[in-house]
């Protein structure tokens, strides 16, 4: 193991570990634009420079290996010279126009200009103008005057996407960059370019003009787009009246990220995921309890209405529900433990696959939850065998749980189904084409609104939390089979958080033993860790 001396003090590293990757280890700071740990060592924008003990000049930390006995200063003068010298270069061109960037707030050429800029510049020559707002892609802008050429974007299509629609053109102060001509960056992956560019050059069309970074407030949770689970950062605007910005009057999702977890989805998203967050504001939301849709009653009256059907039903076993694979394990554990408790009630869970599974992240299972409900309910619990029993005649009450990502999702029934079922209720936060058809509905929080746990295709069980309040009377999954619950005269667990059902459900045993809300943390428990605690 190589020892480094990096500003005074001693460590060791593993081999073949860069002077950059040992200095960001130690929580050491040195200012960097190309490298990303996800991405091949370019070394081309020469910001991490830094000073080695018996080199003739300065080396550039991303691209040298550490060696034993290697001494490095990060924040001598040499180093703070050349770095306002690389920064005076990188600004020569760059358009002044921070005020209307996105990137504003989280722009390292305006934090790294404060913290290593020399304040001051000696061109006074015309700025060399390039393209503006150039359409590239399904979902990207991009503004070749902002670029750095740090050639992430570049290196991320060869490399993870393997599409290489992007690449420099020109030569020289003439240098841009740009897609290849016949080209459109429409990869499945394309935002990420947009995550990984230090600057405002690449801009998600989506995000693009809608708020400002500093008026977002960022909850880590889990992407409900596939069975990846992928780990990522929602964004929602801080609601104030008072501000007068565009896009701060309302604590909607504004916009979705990845967040690293190298044992999920590594540094990346799919633009399917990044983007679903759209579908929930596409059909109109159930604001309370309605009988039938568009005609509110009393929560007490609506959920005391479905515990007299369910009752004798349930008893009969001439009961039946649908599960989205989207719902918490929290709901689906609650809303089970209450059938059992009034008698035989046949689940299924719907599947929703379309596509192909990819290389990179995208399942075709869109399920986020399939393995969690597949876990509670069983593997028979199939949606087929709940409607096969419909068509037999079996079922009398029907409980449809609606889709809390995309109300297209949701289960549905044709004329000639709808008909063999006596009752048929629903439970979800959209005012779908199933709810429609139902003679009651009851609100549940949507993705984003509750907390709770998913279970991923490989048994990884990770925490998704709430990031803004519910709409409406909306409330989690397992509160409204509380209340239910409650109206039948059933006894279950007095549950106050999702955490108690999470914790409910770990006694239970099998994949949830020894699982816990504070656990799973930011990273979720993956199956091994599981069964090394006890499941």
């Amino acid at each position: 193991m190589p020892k480094l001396t990096l500003d005074g003090q001693e460590f060791e590293v593993a081999p073949g570990t860069t002077i950059l990757q040992a200095a960001l280890s130690r929580g050491s700071i040195v200012p960097h634009y190309c490298y990303h740990p996800g991405l091949s060592i370019a070394g081309n924008c020469r910001m991490c420079l830094v000073e080695v003990e018996k080199a003739p000049k300065l080396v550039i930390a991303c691209a040298t290996p550490v060696t034993d006995g290697m001494v490095v200063k990060s924040h001598s003068e040499r180093v703070k010279t050349a770095q306002a010298a690389v920064m005076e270069f990188l600004l020569i061109n760059h358009p002044l126009d921070c005020t209307i960037c996105d990137q504003a707030g989280e722009c390292r050429l305006q934090e790294y200009a404060v913290e290593h800029g020399s304040g001051r510049s000696r061109y006074v020559e015309p700025k060399v103008l390039l393209n503006k707002a150039v359409d590239i892609g399904r979902n990207v802008m991009l503004d070749q005057e902002r670029c750095i050429q740090c050639s992430r974007c570049v290196r991320f299509c060869d490399e993870v996407s393997k599409t290489s629609e992007l690449a420099f053109f020109q030569r020289g102060s003439q240098t841009m960059i740009g897609v290849y001509p016949g080209k459109r960056l429409d990869n499945p992956y394309s935002g990420n370019t947009v995550d990984i560019c230090p600057v405002g050059a690449l801009t998600l069309k989506q995000f693009r003009f809608q708020t400002r970074v500093w008026y977002l407030k960022n909850t880590p949770t889990i992407c409900a787009g596939c069975a990846r689970g992928c780990n990522v950062l929602v964004a929602v605007g801080l609601q104030n009246e008072m501000w007068t910005t565009r896009g701060q009057f309302d604590d909607g999702i504004k916009r979705i990220v990845p967040r690293v977890n190298g044992a999920v989805n590594g540094h990346w998203m799919c633009d399917e995921g990044r983007l679903s967050y759209l579908d929930l504001d596409k059909t109109p939301r159930i604001a309370t309890a309605e009988a039938p849709v568009g005609t509110a009653i009393e929560w007490d009256v609506a959920v005391a209405r479905v515990a007299a059907a369910l009752i004798p039903a349930a008893k009969s076993g001439r009961a039946a529900a649908i599960f989205s694979p989207r719902q918490t394990s929290e709901s689906i554990w609650a809303w089970k433990q209450l059938f059992a408790s009034l008698g035989t009630v046949r689940t299924g869970v719907r599947q929703l696959a379309h596509g192909k599974d990819d290389a990179i992240l995208i399942r075709a299972d869109r399920g986020a939850n399939s393995a969690g409900a597949s876990f509670i309910l069983g593997e028979q619990a199939t949606e087929e065998a709940v409607r096969s029993a419909i068509s037999g005649g079996e079922v009398d009450l029907l409980i449809v749980f609606g889709d809390p990502l995309n109300p297209a999702d949701t289960a549905t029934l044709d004329g000639a189904t709808r008909a063999r079922v006596g009752k048929l209720f629903h439970v979800g936060p959209f005012a779908d084409a199933n709810a429609r058809s139902a003679e009651l509905a009851l609100p549940v929080a949507a993705w984003a609104e509750e907390d709770g746990s998913f279970v991923n295709f490989e048994g990884r069980v990770q925490w998704t939390r709430r990031c803004h309040l519910p709409r409406g009377e909306g409330r989690p999954g397992w509160r409204v089979a509380l209340d239910v619950a409650h109206a039948a005269g059933v006894e279950l667990p007095a549950w106050t958080s999702s955490g108690e059902v999470l914790d409910d459900l770990a006694d239970a045993g099998g994949v949830y033993g020894g699982v816990s809300e504070k656990g799973l943390g930011l990273l979720g428990m993956a199956p091994a860790a599981m069964t090394a605690a006890g499941a």
